[in-house]
């Protein structure tokens, strides 16, 4: 079996967690629908010489408008009569981690695999993925940017290829804001100041992601860092410490809330807002502003390609300092599989410079490999500006086992605020309480 005995969080205890992982603003609309295998790559007879087929498991095959350009490259590879053959499933990214868990107990897993970087930790801590050093060289694995290449490693060592990287930030309709006359805020105070200018009937300054899941819970983590709280830290005895329930986090969580409690500049109904209805309100102009990663420009622009050009960004707000959340997702190599070099092939392809260039264009995910994230086109693509800035002051992960559950703690605490069922201090109280077990599980591991 696969799965490590001594994991901090039991199995039980992941796959209830498992739709949860799917954050960062990375979501997607589709239902889970198979397209191929995850049995092990098999080897079959192709015309004179033996062609190998590599089984993969991607979520960006069910998004629009990632999933046809990932198709599109797929049919493209297995074109090139390489003697490799990619076969592709479709698994919503909501779902990712609960279906690999249920493949590795069987030890079923793919060849290689798409992987949230977010769950990095939580992939290796399993044992499903192997190191990309040995595979790839070390050349090649130098030739990431700096904050997507340790995303997708754990003390230092990669075990994922980061396919697309992202930063968290402020999406805004210039259109809006130049109708209305309100100026890019660069405060929280100005935040709060121009989503109420721009609130005027049946239309709102800010779209909120307030459903718990990973989509709100990480656009909370967003805000939450700029006002200084960290999640877990280790101490100077190696033990896990939290600064959830802190002042720092009650203020979070009042700002936050108050966006809707307090000050009304959020459509009805944010509990039941989700990321896709969210991108609705924004696209269709009944919100000005949207918290979100980069990738919600292609979402949005593929919806409503009248939006191209009227759409600008910028990180949100600093209050005790500026930070921007990691995003994206990565290749990941199963440690089991036969064809380790064969799955590498199809993902150096994927990751040469023009394909990450064009692709970043349709879907606003950010290059990972730094000759194309330093390309003048990106770079000159006035909707990324603000998320690009972000980027230079990318908050790391924490590396704690059982940190998937962080986003149900504070789901809980905005929700329970929004309805009114708790106070913002008995809210982060009980967030704190949860936060310790975390703690005292991971110490104790």
């Amino acid at each position: 079996m696969l799965l490590k005995k001594a994991s901090a969080l039991s199995l039980a205890a992941i796959l209830g967690l498992s739709a949860l992982t799917g954050c960062g603003g990375q979501e997607t609309t589709s239902a889970s629908a198979d397209t191929g295998t995850t049995s092990s790559a098999s080897t079959e007879q192709a015309g004179s010489g033996e062609e190998v087929t590599i089984s993969y498991i991607s979520s960006t095959i069910l998004e629009s408008p990632e999933g046809d350009f990932e198709q599109a490259c797929i049919d493209e590879f297995n074109a090139l009569d390489n003697g490799i053959h990619v076969e592709v499933e479709g698994v919503n990214a909501n779902d990712l981690m609960k279906k690999y868990i249920t493949l590795a107990t069987s030890n079923s897993m793919p060849d290689f695999f798409l992987v949230n970087l977010l769950d990095t930790p939580t992939v290796v801590d399993m044992g499903l993925a192997a190191e990309v050093e040995p595979i790839f060289g070390e050349e090649y694995v130098s030739g990431f940017d700096e904050a997507s290449l340790t995303s997708a490693s754990v003390d230092g060592v990669a075990y994922g290829i980061p396919w697309f990287g992202g930063a968290s930030g402020i999406l805004y309709r210039k259109d809006i804001f130049d109708e209305k006359g309100v100026e890019v805020p660069t405060t929280w105070d100005e935040l709060v100041a121009a989503a109420q200018a721009l609130t005027d009937g049946d239309s709102y300054g800010m779209a909120l992601v307030g459903t718990n899941d990973g989509s709100g819970a990480g656009r909370f983590q967003y805000v939450l860092r700029n006002f200084g709280v960290d999640e877990f830290t280790q101490d100077e005895n190696g033990k896990w410490v939290t600064d959830i329930g802190s002042q720092k986090y009650i203020d979070a969580l009042r700002a936050y809330t108050d966006l809707d409690v307090t000050y009304g500049v959020c459509p009805p109904g944010v509990i039941e807002t989700d990321y896709p209805t969210a991108v609705n309100l924004f696209s269709s102009g009944k919100a000005a502003m949207l918290i979100t990663g980069s990738n919600a420009i292609g979402a949005i622009t593929s919806q409503v390609p009248d939006l191209k050009g009227k759409l600008g960004s910028f990180p949100v707000p600093a209050v005790e300092r500026s930070v921007s959340a990691p995003g994206g997702f990565g290749f990941f190599i199963s440690s089991t599989s036969e064809h380790q070099a064969e799955a590498a092939e199809f993902i150096k392809f994927m990751l040469e410079k023009d394909r990450e260039i064009e692709f970043a264009s349709m879907t606003g995910r950010l290059p990972t490999r730094t000759e194309a994230l330093e390309d003048s086109t990106i770079r000159e693509m006035p909707e990324m500006s603000g998320f690009l800035q972000a980027m230079e002051v990318i908050y790391q992960t924490p590396t704690i086992p059982g940190y998937t559950e962080v986003q149900d703690v504070h789901g809980q605490a905005y929700q329970s605020v929004f309805t009114g069922e708790a106070t913002v201090e008995e809210a982060a109280a009980k967030a704190q309480e949860r936060a310790q077990e975390i703690c005292d599980e991971a110490n104790n591991a």
